[in-house]
């Protein structure tokens, strides 16, 4: 996929819909960890933040390539 240089309205419209992507995945990562949580027993918030972390970089790596 070639990428051309975004300007102007564009992007921000970009960078938008990127931070849009972003927080649907980190709020699906924190909704799978609680289901998960409901299940299992142990330090829930530390596994949470470890889901929502592992989502972040995994949406990060996506939008690099």
């Amino acid at each position: 996929m070639q990428r051309h240089p975004v300007q102007g309205d564009d992007a921000r419209i970009v960078a938008n819909l990127l931070r849009t992507i972003e927080l649907t995945e980190l709020g699906l990562a924190l909704r799978r960890s609680v289901l998960q949580q409901e299940r299992s027993s142990g330090d829930a918030m530390a596994q949470v933040m470890h889901d929502i972390r592992r989502a972040k970089e995994q949406a990060w790596q996506r939008n690099l390539s």
